[in-house]
């Protein structure tokens, strides 16, 4: 049976960030990532704009096999985790082949979630998580120009701005009553809305699908109003669910993912976990920058450097053509809103309660994100801010 100091189950950004972090710790350490994936880490973030741009395998590997091999990195791809044995620190993979191991990451990432649509088996229904996920949509997308995208989330709308600029008539479907409710609020949702329809996206607010018609392949979708919308490809953007399939047969903790402390150490001693499977403080994040700091902060106690991982705060920016916006903090649980306007296209909203800064909004120009977000975090008095001379108004 081989033996290795560190196992990694996985090879997103949250498994090489601990990789790169062991290393950095334990020069000398043996470490053993497996992916049942073919390619190494790659920019997963990259894959929504690739929809429109004439992108390759390679532009999206960040490190190719040499670094890893120059590093001691045992990368094995296109293999499974079937098991892990708990008490003999092991796993066991879909060859049959068993590792064991003093410490182990399992960074598994996430799938897809799929909502119970009639239909959604079809071909030409895709969700894009993965590079072959993308190349099948892109196959997909020569057998006609319509396209429909399931949730009107902040993937969802990068991935129908994509589309629409290779020319593709796009269609978006959202339930909620008004786009992005997470980072905007009903005004400025409508307004983004708007613009979108401006730039020839078709958008369906409050609306669901019933069912995907067509026979093999579909068709169209049709939604809770009863209209028909024809589609040759349909992508659902709905989110993600943890991939915790492998630890439901094991002692460690989960719940919709896998329980973790501050050190992203399991209930199991000598277990850590990182990325899109964790659940903390009852929340899965599943953002890349999220990932990628809990890789960092998993891999630095599996070596024997202490580090805690501190909740991240909420912030999103949304960026398509000529279409800006950011958003951080809360806009929902507020006592005032203080708006600035100039003409029709920039809207700028801060949401303060017990007279600091909760939240805010910037729609249009997003130079000031970065003040402003750090005002929000550290909730800075909204008097404080009005002395500096700005042009907010109280309207709420």
């Amino acid at each position: 049976m081989e033996k290795v100091k560190y196992l990694i189950i996985g090879n997103g950004i949250s498994a090489l960030s601990a990789a790169k972090e062991i290393k950095q710790n334990d020069i000398d350490s043996n470490i053993t990532m497996i992916s049942n994936e073919e390619y190494p880490t790659y920019y997963r973030i990259k894959l929504t704009e690739a929809l429109g741009k004439d992108m390759e395998e390679k532009d999206f590997i960040i490190n190719d096999m040499s670094w890893y091999n120059e590093r001691n990195i045992n990368l094995i791809l296109r293999k499974i985790v079937e098991k892990i044995h708990i008490d003999e620190s092991s796993v066991t993979l879909d060859d049959g082949t068993k590792i064991k191991y003093d410490k182990l990451l399992i960074a598994s990432g996430s799938s897809p979630f799929i909502p119970p649509i009639n239909g959604k088996y079809k071909q030409g229904v895709f969700a894009l998580r993965g590079l072959k996920d993308l190349e099948l949509i892109r196959n997909n997308l020569k057998k006609g120009d319509k396209v429909t995208i399931i949730g009107g989330g902040l993937l969802g709308l990068e991935a129908a701005w994509a589309l629409k600029s290779i020319g593709k008539t796009v269609s978006v479907i959202e339930f909620s009553p008004y786009l992005l409710p997470r980072q905007l609020d009903k005004e400025l949702g409508e307004k983004l809305a708007k613009k979108l329809k401006e730039n020839g996206i078709n958008i369906y607010l409050d609306s669901t699908v019933e069912k995907i018609e067509g026979n093999d392949e579909a068709t169209g979708i049709v939604i809770d109003s009863g209209e028909e919308i024809k589609s040759n490809t349909i992508l659902v953007s709905t989110g993600i669910r943890p991939n915790i399939d492998l630890v439901r047969q094991t002692n460690i903790s989960m719940n919709k993912g896998i329980l973790v402390d501050e050190t992203l150490k399991t209930n199991i001693d000598n277990i850590y976990a990182a990325g899109d499977v964790v659940e903390y403080n009852n929340k899965i994040v599943g953002l890349w920058t999220t990932s990628m700091e809990q890789g960092k902060i998993a891999g630095a106690n599996m070596s024997g450097k202490k580090m805690e991982y501190i909740e991240p705060k909420p912030f999103s920016s949304l960026r398509i053509g000529d279409i800006k916006l950011f958003s951080a903090g809360d806009i929902l649980d507020y006592d005032q809103i203080y708006e600035y306007k100039d003409g029709k296209d920039i809207h700028h909203k801060i949401f303060v309660k017990d007279g600091s800064i909760h939240g805010a909004i910037l729609f249009g120009d997003i130079k000031e994100m970065g003040k402003i977000k750090s005002m929000v975090f550290s909730k800075v008095d909204i008097e404080v801010y009005l002395k500096e001379g700005t042009n907010f108004q109280l309207v709420k």
